[in-house]
């Protein structure tokens, strides 16, 4: 059976597997993407109110706003994606058209240039929105490459294994390296260390985009032509939308960004006031590292042996146990222990599922292009991005709520009742968003009918006149 090249029209076989060059440079998204997000999230905060000197409550507003933005536009810019086709393919070239300015807008968002307190306010807004926004609708593109390079279930298997390494590789080097190297670039000054760092990252993410764009080729994207009428917006949100499949998959991506970020917007609440030890987050970071590791090395086989829905299933029943038992646990010495040895059990399994979890999306897109006859995959990762995007700024806005609602105040003692309230966003509120994961119970789309699709799917481009 044989496919056609989207760009050359050349036949290309369908079951034929990735080089592991294609393999990395799928991958390495995860690994920039990673860097870009680790910044974000552990010193964009710090850089804005301890070296520019921003308010905290206009930094609030800022993200908080910037967020919501980014999330009504992903899936505009989905449909965009799905409507353009480059001279160089469709999804492979967005890796250098959005790669390179968010590497740019990477480096200005952290270097102030010492404007005046007004014309910092203004540079930063600028710069952080824009740098968001590019951060947040690459998900459409970036989503959609996979399946467009491979339709091997195997290869996606082992797609999700080399994202998660790089991933895991990309929160090491942020959690561990950048702090000391902003330091040393600045020689004391943090805002000029600040700047040389995301300048370095800057040349390394646009080298990685030039890397992707040329060792990856689509293989399984018809090439529409122009006077092809296309798909409408409601068409696209009926084609998803209809697919059941894809719903469940959104409601994962969604339950495991929610439960995850609220979980580590608490943490170091919870380690200061529970266990009074604050620098248990660093310990906790390790030993949730190798567990997950050692599980994404381990998944392709159990995969294979098991199927994809029995280990995501296995996973979310680990998961929910391992999160609730926060609340039972004693704030001893020997209840660290059993934190972390509970923690290290969940990273493990959820490295079993990550890569069958990563999958699913490319199975849906798949299933919707044969169901519908349209291929929307840059549409349907956008979402991917949407649920990404507001399960972020939910879980902060929930945790700095219930804050309130619990009594909680800053480095006093905490009563009885603010105690409880902090194991209960640890613990209970995590655990329960976490069972929504299970509804891929629900999902139908098995390793057998990927294939079968596939094979459907290869022989309608074959025999389309786009081909010919």
């Amino acid at each position: 059976m044989h496919a056609v090249d989207a760009v050359n029209h050349q036949p290309v076989a369908e079951d034929r597997r990735l080089s592991t060059r294609e393999k990395i440079a799928c991958s390495l998204g995860g690994l920039t993407g990673t860097i870009h997000t680790q910044m974000v999230s552990i010193f964009l905060l710090f850089f804005y109110t301890d070296v520019m000197g921003i308010n905290p409550a206009y930094v609030a507003g800022l993200l908080l706003t910037s967020n919501i933005i980014s999330a009504a536009l992903i899936p505009v810019f989905g449909v965009v994606v799905d409507k353009v086709t480059t001279p160089w393919g469709k999804y492979v070239p967005w890796y250098m058209i959005l790669g390179v300015p968010i590497a740019i807008f990477g480096w200005l968002t952290f270097t102030d240039f010492n404007l005046s307190p007004n014309g910092t306010l203004v540079y930063a807004t600028v710069t952080y929105l824009i740098y968001n926004l590019l951060n947040s609708i690459k998900a459409a593109p970036f989503s959609a490459v996979g399946p467009a390079v491979t339709k091997r279930v195997d290869d996606r298997v082992s797609l999700g294994q080399y994202t998660y390494f790089t991933v895991i590789l990309a929160a090491i080097i942020v959690s561990v390296g950048a702090q000391p190297l902003y330091k040393a670039f600045g020689g004391g000054n943090d805002a000029k260390g600040f700047s040389i760092l995301m300048g370095f990252i800057a040349v390394f993410c646009i080298l990685v985009s030039v890397f992707q764009v040329r060792s990856l080729k689509e293989r399984y994207v018809l090439k529409t032509r122009k006077e092809e009428i296309k798909p409408s917006i409601k068409e696209m949100c009926i084609a998803v939308f209809t697919n059941k499949n894809a719903v469940i998959i959104y409601v994962n991506i969604f339950a495991v960004n929610l439960a995850s970020g609220i979980r580590a917007a608490i943490m170091i609440h919870y380690f200061k006031y529970y266990f009074h030890i604050e620098s248990l987050i660093v310990l906790f970071g390790m030993m949730s590292l190798l567990p997950t590791i050692i599980g994404v090395m381990l998944s392709g086989k159990l995969t294979k042996r098991f199927g994809i829905k029995t280990i995501v299933l296995t996973c979310t029943f680990v998961n929910v146990v391992c999160t609730a038992s926060v609340m039972f646990i004693p704030a001893t010495s020997a209840g660290v222990v059993i934190f972390l040895a509970t923690a290290s059990i969940a990273s493990l399994f959820m490295g079993f599922a990550n890569p069958a979890q990563a999958t699913m999306l490319p199975a849906a897109m798949d299933y919707t292009e044969w169901k519908s006859g349209v291929n929307i995959n840059g549409f349907m990762g956008s979402f991917q991005g949407v649920m990404q995007v507001v399960a972020i700024a939910f879980s902060g806005s929930i945790v700095a709520t219930s804050l309130l609602w619990i009594g909680y105040v800053p480095g006093a003692v905490q009563s009885s009742e603010t105690i409880f309230g902090l194991k209960a966003l640890m613990g209970i509120v995590p655990a329960i968003i976490f069972l929504f994961t299970a509804s891929v119970a629900w999902f139908d789309i098995t390793e057998e009918k990927q294939k079968q699709i596939a094979i459907e799917l290869a022989k309608r481009r074959n025999h389309s006149p786009n081909n010919h």
